[in-house]
């Protein structure tokens, strides 16, 4: 954190400030009022994480946060118990967790990638726009991690309060170092092909601080802040070339205090040890200001420091009749379920936080009945005696002395480990109800009716169906923020000086692997200037596709070749689109299913003298299982003879037609 108000050891503020070490790092006056604020506002979002709401229960975000991860991993801890006790069970059952990774199963096979929509200039819809658009959301997303990063975000959304997804495109530099013909060795700054391109970032619940927990439209946030702890080897990687950068100590931050000298003061970073550095950046949306402080130090620039930081991630939007680059968060936010009925709440119920009153009862009932079986198995003996009988003494195999003329009975716990029993079936049934039924998670158990597993199944998908939504909102914001990545960057030139006396633009070239109603397909996307301020007609449109078209290798090539204007590319109207109900479908498997049913009707006898036997047969069999290479089952017969297959007509009763 930026240093806080300070305290003395009463909790009295210490306003004194020789009794602080003053900072070396003094930057100007406007820098320590941006200081100020910074501080003020970090500190209202560091106290809304660690305050207490009737939406948590009365806990914390942090706390909330501790026990839900607590009840998915069936956290037990360390705790001091003395030898008396120590017989006492303490284990957690796997039931919680293993409901929550079965609807993480579930959820990724429903993975999608956003539909993208399209609006030229005149409002019309632009099928061949949106369709490279896609290509290249997709392709970015892909080369991201992002199909084994979807399991991390459905995981995060069913454990966390919230999942926070960050989006940034990064242009990395390394050092390589190169050894001459001379044997000397040279180092060059060259691409990090690794770390360069779109980057998809999970965020922590805590390093991400909210201004108001009741705005839960993070677009329409005051402000955002963004904490880190990094090692002071990665801060001097990244900020190492600021010329601030030799005021930032490891272990070390700033804080403000009023006093007459204005000054700013080291303090000791406490969620920090000697190695690493705070890296907080607030981000004001409205104000269009971004700024991030590393131990205390400012990283930006320094000269009119509230118009020379902008935001680094933008959006183009059409304001009246100009097109202007606004800010925009690079946060994507949702969850698993919402937690308030209006919608306001900032942060949602978690699968785990939905599981945990029920997983403790489950949990308490399942100690209880291995302390009663311990118990009733290695039984206490009650002996005549004399003796003070009280509860350190009832512990398994114990030998107990009892008053004499006692009345002595032998020690049974039968129907009370009953009741435990019973009462882990009712929590059991309970979770069930709340999440996942265990038949939806692939395990069986005898007695199960085809009705239980077919309301088994109907109660999932209720809980799916409600999960699919908030997945579909978050896959939404997070091709939305990709899509502003794409329009910043990849459509942006480079001045080509390579023929000096005519200097040009020089554009990027996209290769991306997809598919095309089932054949695996290669997409070449150029953006070129070549037809900048050139009106063309439709004409001279068709020309140039059938240019590309037999450029690429016409009929049955796996290659497609698009020209795009990046200036117009960009300045279309872009909207992102993902089906809550396929993603529901396609993690129930009932995708497949519905396709087989239609498969069925259309070749039906009565159906099939109305469609295309053909089209049906190579959209729903032959796209679908080809595996990238549907030409290859494809049968070079005529359309009678294909007819004839699926009706099982023998070829002899079918009139042929005179030509």
């Amino acid at each position: 954190m930026i240093g806080q108000q300070i305290t003395d050891e009463s909790g009295a503020p210490l306003e004194h400030y020789k009794k602080l070490t003053p900072s070396l790092y003094q930057p100007s006056d406007e820098v320590k009022d941006l200081f100020k604020k910074v501080q003020h506002d970090y500190s209202i979002a560091w106290n809304l994480q660690r305050r207490g709401f009737d939406e948590f229960d009365g806990y914390s975000l942090l706390d909330r946060a501790r026990l839900d991860q607590g009840v998915f991993a069936a956290y037990v801890g360390i705790q001091y118990l003395p030898v008396h006790k120590k017989w006492r069970w303490r284990g957690r059952k796997n039931t919680a967790r293993n409901k929550l990774m079965g609807i993480l199963a579930h959820m990724i096979a429903g993975m999608l990638f956003p539909y993208v929509y399209a609006q030229n200039e005149h409002d019309e819809e632009d099928k061949m726009t949106a369709q490279v658009m896609r290509i290249l959301v997709e392709d970015h997303l892909k080369r991201a991690g992002y199909e084994t990063k979807f399991l991390y975000i459905v995981l995060s959304a069913l454990v966390n309060p919230a999942v926070f997804v960050q989006i940034q495109y990064v242009e990395a530099i390394q050092r390589v170092k190169q050894r001459l013909a001379d044997g000397k060795i040279k180092i060059v700054e060259a691409v990090d092909e690794f770390l360069s391109g779109l980057n998809i970032n999970i965020l922590p619940i805590d390093e991400v601080l909210l201004a108001d927990f009741y705005t839960a439209d993070i677009q329409r946030q005051p402000y955002v802040a963004r904490l880190r702890r990094i090692s002071y080897d990665t801060a001097r990687g990244i900020y190492g070339e600021n010329k601030n950068f030799k005021y930032v100590e490891a272990g070390k931050t700033k804080v403000w205090m009023t006093s007459e000298n204005n000054q700013l003061f080291d303090v000791e970073w406490t969620e920090a040890d000697a190695d690493f550095v705070q890296e907080l950046t607030l981000y004001y949306r409205q104000e269009d200001l971004e700024v991030t402080f590393v131990g205390g130090v400012f990283m930006g620039n320094e000269e009119d420091v509230y118009n020379s930081n902008p935001f680094k991630h933008r959006r183009l939007s059409l304001i009246g009749e100009e097109w202007i680059s606004v800010p925009v968060y690079d946060i994507a936010k949702s969850g698993f379920e919402p937690i308030d009925p209006t919608g306001r709440f900032a942060y949602y119920k978690s699968g785990a936080f939905k599981e945990y009153w029920d997983s403790l009862g489950s949990d308490r009932m399942y100690q209880l009945a291995h302390d009663g079986t311990y118990l009733d198995v290695i039984k206490p003996l009650f002996m005549s005696g004399v003796a003070n009988t009280n509860s350190v003494v009832m512990a398994p195999g114990v030998t107990v002395g009892m008053p004499m003329g006692a009345d002595v009975k032998p020690y049974q716990l039968g129907p009370n480990l009953q009741a435990a029993l019973q009462m882990m079936d009712v929590n059991k049934g309970d979770m069930s109800e709340s999440t996942q039924d265990k038949v939806m998670s692939g395990l069986t158990e005898k007695g199960v009716t085809a009705t239980q597993s077919n309301i088994a199944a109907q109660n999932a998908r209720v809980m799916l169906g409600n999960f699919g939504v908030m997945m579909a909102d978050l896959v939404k914001q997070i091709g939305e923020l990709a899509m502003d990545c794409e329009i910043q960057h990849t459509t942006v030139g480079e001045i080509d000086a390579s023929v000096p006396e005519a200097l040009s633009m020089k554009f990027k070239a996209i290769l991306a692997k997809g598919q095309e109603k089932g054949r695996r397909v290669t997409n070449k996307i150029i953006f070129t200037d070549e037809f900048m301020g050139q009106p063309m007609t439709d004409e001279e449109k068709n020309e140039k596709e059938w240019e590309l078209y037999d450029k690429a290798g016409g009929e049955g090539s796996d290659q497609r070749i698009y020209k795009v204007n990046p200036y117009l590319f960009a300045r279309h109207k872009f909207s992102m689109y993902v089906d809550a109900d396929k993603i529901t479908m396609k993690s129930m498997g009932a995708d497949k299913e519905r396709k087989v049913l239609a498969f069925n009707m259309m070749t039906d006898p009565r159906v099939a003298p109305y469609t295309d036997q053909k089209a049906v047969v190579e959209d729903f069999v032959i796209e679908e299982f080809s595996d990238g290479d549907p030409d290859r089952y494809k049968k070079k017969t005529g359309e009678n003879d294909m007819l004839n297959s699926i009706m099982q007509i023998p070829e002899t009763q079918v009139p042929q037609t005179q030509l």
